[in-house]
C-alpha cells in the first residue's frame, strides 16, 4: 500500500494533536515551529506520490517522528502515553474478566486481541479508554479463523508481530489460548526496534504489568523504527524469522499497510479499519475489525 495525500494530512494531524495535548511544556512558538517544520516535511514526501517510488505510509512516518524526537530532545516523546496505555489496558481487561465477558476459546481470544487494536495514537480515529472497549459489540468484516486453525494444527513456529503499547496485554489472551491448544508451537513476539508514536518496544515491556508475555513467547526486537513491518528494511535475521515462520500474525493497521502486498498462505492480518484510505484500499468498512488470511486469490 502506497502513500497518499490523505496519509500525509493524517500524519500532520497526528503531530498537531500531540503538540496541543502533550503534557510536555511547549510554548505557542515551539508548537508553531514544530508544525511548520512538519508541514515542510510532508510537502517533501508528497513529491513521491504518483511516481514509481514505493513508500508505505508507516515508512513516511519515520522522518516525521524522528524530527519530532529531535526537536523535543527526547528519543521517546510518547513514553508517558504508553505507560498510561499499559495501565489502562490492565484495568479494562480486569473489568472484562469480572464481567465474564469472554471465554478462553480461540475465537474469543482472537477477538480480545483485536479489541486491543482500538489503542492507537497514530490514526485518523480517536478512541477513549472509558467507552471504546465493548467486547460484546465487536463487529468483524472478515474473520478467517478456519484457515488460522488449520495453519496452527501443523505449525511448529508462530511469529507474532506486535503493534501498540497497551495492546500487548490484549495479545496475551490470544497467546495463552494458542499455548494451551498447541503447546508444541514456539512463539516469537516481535516488537519495534526503536520508539515511534505509541508503538511497543522492548523498553516498554520492562513495565511490571507486561511481565507475562515473557512466559508465553520469545520476545525480540524487529530492528525497525517504522510503525509497521517493512520487510525490505528489516535485518537479515528478522527477515529469516518472517520467511521461515509456519504461521505469522501481524497486528495493527500499520502492519496491514506494509504487508498487504505480501500474499502468503501463512500470513494473517489482525486490525481495526481506522482510516478512509485503508477502508477504500481493503474494501472493508471503516470502524470494522478484520482478521484476514492474506493468501491472495
Amino acid at each position: 500500500m502506497n502513500l497518499t495525500h490523505t496519509c500525509l494530512e493524517c500524519l500532520y494531524g497526528q503531530i498537531h494533536k500531540f503538540v496541543h495535548t502533550s503534557e510536555l511544556a511547549l510554548s505557542e512558538k515551539s508548537r508553531d515551529e514544530i508544525l511548520a517544520q512538519t508541514q515542510n516535511i510532508t510537502k517533501s514526501l508528497a513529491t513521491t506520490i504518483n511516481t514509481d517510488s514505493v513508500l508505505p505510509p508507516p515508512k513516511a512516518a519515520i522522518t516525521i517522528y524522528e524530527h519530532l524526537a529531535a526537536v523535543l530532545r527526547t528519543p521517546d516523546p510518547y513514553k508517558a502515553i504508553k505507560i498510561h496505555s499499559i495501565e489502562s489496558a490492565t484495568r479494562i481487561l480486569e473489568q472484562l474478566k469480572a464481567q465474564n465477558a469472554y471465554t478462553q476459546n480461540l475465537s474469543d481470544a482472537l477477538k480480545i486481541a483485536a479489541l486491543g487494536n482500538v489503542i492507537d495514537y497514530g490514526s485518523q480515529s480517536n478512541f477513549s479508554f472509558e467507552s471504546d472497549f465493548d467486547f460484546a459489540r465487536l463487529s468483524f468484516a472478515c474473520f478467517d479463523i478456519e484457515a488460522f486453525t488449520q495453519g496452527l494444527a501443523n505449525a511448529k513456529t508462530l511469529l507474532y508481530i506486535a503493534d501498540n503499547a497497551g495492546e500487548n496485554l490484549f495479545d496475551i489472551a490470544l497467546l495463552r489460548a494458542i499455548r494451551e491448544l498447541y503447546p508444541k508451537i514456539c512463539i516469537t513476539y516481535l516488537v519495534r526496534g526503536a520508539p515511534i508514536i505509541n508503538d511497543l518496544t522492548m523498553e516498554d515491556l520492562a513495565h511490571p504489568l507486561c511481565a507475562e508475555i515473557f512466559t508465553l513467547a520469545e520476545v525480540c526486537s524487529s530492528g525497525l523504527r517504522s510503525p509497521g513491518f517493512i520487510y525490505e528494511d528489516a535485518p537479515d535475521e528478522v527477515r529469516a524469522m518472517f520467511d521461515h515462520a509456519d504461521v505469522i500474525v501481524a497486528k495493527g493497521m500499520g502492519n496491514y499497510e506494509c504487508l498487504e502486498s505480501h500474499k502468503r498462505t501463512n500470513l494473517f492480518l489482525l486490525f481495526k479499519v481506522k482510516c478512509s484510505v485503508v477502508a477504500a484500499h481493503s474494501g472493508f468498512e471503516l470502524g470494522k475489525m478484520v482478521f484476514l488470511h492474506n493468501k491472495g486469490e
